[in-house]
């Protein structure tokens, strides 16, 4: 039907005969999620900013010298491997270096420890009188505390306990005479000419033996003065 008054219709602006939008456009659909290196969380068990360095290792060789400086002898061991040590530690590079400066130290006493003990052990051992080395006229302290009797040898000028008087080995013409008495043996022992000297100490003369108990051929027989008082000088 014609517009009465002449007039067409109005035309869509949009070239299309649909009601206009009153929303616009409609909304585009959401991206799908980037992948590859772009975007996202990153790769599983990743951390912002890349992985932390791994912390430095103790240094085995600082181990060794904290523990065989402990060890008295190899505690310059210790001294040498504590050395290499703080070289190994330096700057952070590895852990340890307080063991390292411990093995140093301790192995250092020890060391020093070890070799004031072995020489006063080796002067201890050196000054010893066996009845093997016995030798009239030589001066000793007599240690008889635990049984046996054990000579040190003195300057005859210093104070000490006893003097040897006579030496006689054990043979088997002599072995029943020494087993009733080692101490009566002593008479045939001495010289006479030193016996004589020795009238103000008969009663002082004792005599010792490798074993008392088991007295056999070879053995050497030790006689010696011991007075109550210690004495300051030569008796022969």
């Amino acid at each position: 039907m014609s517009d009465p008054y002449g007039q067409n219709p109005p035309q869509n602006p949009y070239g299309q005969n649909q009601p206009p939008n009153p929303y616009g456009q409609p909304a585009p659909p959401p991206a799908p999620y980037a992948s590859g290196s772009g975007g996202g969380y990153g790769a599983p068990g990743g951390f912002p900013g890349g992985s932390d360095p791994m912390p430095p290792k103790t240094d085995g060789v600082s181990i060794a010298a904290l523990v065989t400086s402990l060890l008295c002898c190899l505690a310059p061991l210790g001294v040498i491997l504590g050395i290499v040590g703080l070289s190994r530690t330096k700057g952070g590079q590895r852990k340890g270096r307080g063991l390292a400066v411990a093995g140093i130290v301790i192995g250092l006493l020890m060391s020093i420890g070890s070799a004031v003990a072995g020489a006063a052990l080796f002067l201890f051992a050196d000054s010893l009188v066996t009845p093997g080395e016995a030798e009239v006229g030589q001066c000793v302290d007599v240690d008889d505390s635990d049984g046996t009797i054990l000579m040190r040898e003195k300057k005859c000028t210093e104070s000490h306990d006893a003097e040897i008087v006579g030496v006689a080995k054990v043979t088997s013409a002599n072995l029943s005479e020494v087993e009733d008495s080692m101490a009566g043996y002593c008479a045939k022992a001495i010289d006479s000419d030193d016996l004589a000297k020795l009238t103000s100490y008969i009663q002082d003369i004792n005599a010792v033996i490798e074993d008392p108990d088991k007295v056999s051929v070879g053995d050497h027989l030790v006689c010696y003065v011991q007075p109550d008082d210690k004495l300051t000088k030569p008796i022969l």
